[in-house]
């Protein structure tokens, strides 16, 4: 069965990562949502613009205090998303390589050797995982999980100090992929996990791929692959430092936006 597939863009414009990705999924069929809490100006016409406040309604973004970064605000609207609606989660810079035809409702995989990751994430209603991620909030405050050492010393005393440490001062990806395969580990529904290959087929360390011009197309990924995760912020830092900003023709980011790969 095709999925129906959704992400969330906080901003006003895409990038052209972002907009291959949406095109990935799209030229393989699938009807693409698009959460958003402002409008976006160059949103693709034919990508279904929907309000982020019909899943989550916080009345601000909920920033990582050190890195002044959304991506917590969009762990907790995923983890939402997924529990409240029938669509299957895919993070901004995953390029679909053919459907997303899945008999069941377990799409998650592994990221690296003995972590999930949560950039294609779609669970079942009954979920014993997904209410454990859910159950994160805005408000919630306390101790962080999974620190252990002298950092869960240091947090501990923090914790005591401000009467309950806000979510936005927990250590960075504190609701991430690490708590994520916790839980699955956790509720054993780590037994449905897909291989590394299906959704994560290039590590981290090979980003130059998807922007150094003819280093990549869909060909190369293994055969079993559904998607390709591009890494996005690194990614992008490293378009910048090597192109200006700009993608190649013969990238493969470019020829995903011009179909031509």
């Amino acid at each position: 069965m095709l999925k129906t597939i959704a992400s969330l863009w906080i901003g006003k414009s895409l990038g052209p990562i972002e907009l291959a990705s949406i095109r990935s999924f799209q030229r393989h069929g699938h009807e693409f949502t698009l959460f958003s809490y402002d409008p976006i100006v160059n949103c693709p016409p034919d990508v279904i613009q929907a309000d982020a406040r019909t899943v989550l309604d916080l009345g601000r973004i909920v920033l990582h205090r050190r890195t002044k970064s959304p991506a917590l605000h969009s762990d907790l609207f995923r983890y939402a998303m997924v529990a409240k609606t029938d669509f299957t989660w895919v993070d901004l810079d995953v390029i679909a390589l053919r459907p997303f035809d899945f008999p069941d409702d377990n799409v998650f995989g592994y990221e690296a050797k003995d972590s999930a990751g949560s950039a294609v994430l779609k669970l079942p209603k009954g979920s014993a995982a997904l209410a454990a991620l859910s159950a994160f909030s805005a408000e919630t405050r306390g101790m962080p999980p999974r620190l252990e050492g002298f950092k869960r010393f240091k947090y501990h005393v923090k914790n005591i100090l401000s009467g309950g440490l806000p979510i936005e001062r927990w250590p960075w990806g504190s609701i991430g992929p690490a708590l994520f395969t916790a839980e699955l580990k956790r509720s054993e529904e780590i037994a449905h996990i897909r291989p590394l290959n299906t959704f994560y087929p290039v590590p981290m360390s090979g980003i130059p791929l998807f922007a150094d011009p003819g280093s990549y197309s869909a060909a190369d990924a293994p055969p079993e692959a559904y998607a390709v995760h591009l890494w996005g912020s690194h990614l992008t830092r490293y378009v910048n430092e090597k192109y200006n900003g700009v993608f190649p023709a013969e990238s493969f980011v470019s020829k995903v936006l011009h179909d031509e790969w």
